[in-house]
């Protein structure tokens, strides 16, 4: 049940905040890249934070029912 908190957590910052998200956890890759790419990385990382969410909800629907 933890680890399905800490996903969801992880997940809704990402979400909320994906370049700050991407200085915490990435590679320093967003400073480098062009305006446009920029764009896409974070919207990609968007769908990462979106993906962890999920997959933190389900793990903890999961752990409750079974």
């Amino acid at each position: 049940m933890a680890l399905s908190v800490i996903a969801v957590a992880f997940g809704a910052f990402a979400i909320a905040w994906p370049a700050r998200a991407e200085r915490i956890w990435g590679s320093e890759r967003l400073s480098k890249l062009t305006p446009g790419s920029r764009v896409a990385f974070l919207r990609w990382y968007r769908v990462l934070g979106i993906m962890l969410c999920l997959s933190g909800v389900l793990l903890a629907i999961d752990s409750i029912a079974f």
